[in-house]
């Protein structure tokens, strides 16, 4: 099966309505008869000047001082600034992180103007220009500053990354899905808090949270960016990742805190779906990369670009840091991992074996040990101290998928033979899970290592209990409106 086809899921009709943002009535004006020669005059771009022709011509109808839809006024620089009802709209500096240039480039709904195409290109330009140009209201004003971060993510972590306080656990979020599909799709990715019984699984358009030891829901968290690919947890614990997007269209990455559900940030303007992403263990750094075939490296605290670095010659399929924030790796396509310095973006290894797209990485908790899986059927070890390749053992013919780390460091992964096993770090095997031979895209192990999880193509996420690979349960990632209530293997349980 071609690598992107286990990564696609059916993208529902879904979003809940919000009136009033703009007129549904546009009129055809180009942008060259609304702005003439002013545009190319200035080398700033301006409320008065460029952006509101453009409201004039679009949205002045609905979005005025007498009819003020979603309590909005555009046709004023005040009323721009101060936004709907909901909250600023732009922020200074950052037009991807601003609600009015996402909602009309389609990339987060209520996508604008309502079932019409999205404005030309060089119209949306003008907003994102405006917006990152400071949100200035005429050629003589000051830009206003860039909005501080409300959040600073970043955190000091003992040598082994456990946090000094209890482990975070979901409390009290919601547990009531966001979007219930006719048929389950594939759940692409499954990822385990490293202190916590904490799981997060990929669902569609939304994350859902359980107890690795009840399998219980605890929580579901909405991801409005599109289909997400894949789901982490921070070092410590702390916050949920997840990436994803819409295919060709555009990519995200967003950061939630684990213990309140609460959004914390939203990092990326890519062009595409992003296919792996990682954060760093002090939290201050996301990398990413996808089909660009770039690795990029932003600051959690700004949101800006610290790093872009082309050296990949096909899809950046897999990225980690390492526990000690030392290093990121990253993988492609074509079976190439490189090593980097997050810190310049300089690189530090480049590691050859894999013949075919790498498709997992996962770090050994002292750092010193890299694991790779590839399409090729293999599991490869590479140690830190000269970029040599340490073990390599035939894993899973036909591809393997997914690998993990546990603290103790053992290994386990899947792959397209429908296996999941356990490995000791010397590529010995020590136990299968029961399987039915289902195709599993993501395995992890829980917390303490005694469970494993997995997910499959056929949409489903099993648990089993690691010391004799029997089955312990089912989560569902497409559970009925009513709720959501664990599938327990046993009776006993039940």
């Amino acid at each position: 099966m071609p690598y992107e086809f286990a990564r696609l899921v059916p993208r529902p009709a879904w979003g809940p309505p919000l009136q009033g943002w703009f007129c549904r009535g546009f009129l055809g004006v180009s942008l060259s008869l609304s702005l003439g020669p002013a545009l190319f005059a200035q080398s700033k771009t301006t409320y008065q000047d460029h952006v509101f022709p453009l409201v004039e011509n679009y949205c002045a109808k609905c979005h005025n001082p007498d009819k003020k839809k979603a309590d909005l006024d555009l046709t004023t620089y005040a009323g721009a600034i101060k936004g709907s009802g909901s909250g600023a709209i732009v922020q200074s500096g950052s037009a991807d992180s601003s609600k009015l240039y996402r909602v009309l480039t389609h990339q987060e709904e209520p996508e604008m103007p309502p079932n019409k195409p999205k404005l030309p290109d060089k119209e949306l330009d003008v907003f994102k220009r405006w917006i990152n140009d400071g949100l200035l209201e005429s050629s003589g004003s000051k830009a206003i500053a860039a909005a501080k971060p409300a959040v600073d993510l970043t955190l000091k972590l003992s040598n082994d990354g456990k946090p000094s306080g209890p482990a975070a656990m979901p409390t009290g979020l919601s547990t009531q899905p966001l979007v219930k599909t006719e048929r389950p799709g594939p759940v692409l990715s499954v990822a385990s808090s490293p202190w916590a019984p904490a799981l997060a699984i990929t669902g569609q358009k939304q994350i859902f949270l359980y107890n690795a030891e009840t399998l219980a829901c605890l929580g579901v968290l909405p991801f409005t960016n599109g289909q997400p690919s894949l789901v982490k947890f921070s070092r410590s614990g702390s916050l949920v990742l997840a990436a994803g997007g819409q295919g060709g269209k555009s990519g995200r990455v967003a950061l939630w805190d684990v213990a309140t559900g609460k959004p914390m940030t939203v990092l990326g303007g890519e062009f595409d779906t992003v296919l792996a992403a990682d954060i760093s263990p002090d939290q201050s750094r996301v990398a990413l990369g996808g089909p660009s075939r770039l690795l990029k490296i932003h600051s959690t605290a700004t949101g800006e670009l610290e790093h872009k670095i082309k050296k990949h010659t096909d899809w950046v399929t897999a990225i980690a840091f390492s526990p000690s924030g030392q290093y990121v790796a990253s993988g492609d396509r074509n079976g190439n991992i490189h090593v980097w310095d997050p810190e310049n973006g300089q690189e530090v290894f480049a590691l050859s074996g894999h013949s075919t797209c790498i498709r997992g990485l996962s770090w050994r908790g002292d750092s010193k040990v890299l694991a790779s899986c590839s399409e090729d059927g293999s599991i490869r070890t590479w140690e830190t101290e000269g970029g040599k390749q340490v073990k390599t053992w035939p894993a899973h013919p036909g591809g393997a998928l997914s690998l993990s780390y546990s603290h103790d460091g053992q290994i386990v992964s899947c792959g397209r033979n429908g296996k999941i096993q356990i490995w000791d770090g010397d590529g010995n095997k020590k136990k299968a899970m029961e399987t039915e031979n289902e195709l599993p895209l993501s395995v992890t192990f829980s917390h303490d290592a005694k469970r494993v999880i997995a997910s499959f193509f056929n949409g489903k996420t099993l648990a089993w209990t690691a010391k004799d690979g029997k089955l312990a349960g089912e989560m569902d990632a497409n559970p009925l409106k009513s709720g959501v209530t664990p599938r327990l293997a046993s009776a006993d349980a039940r």
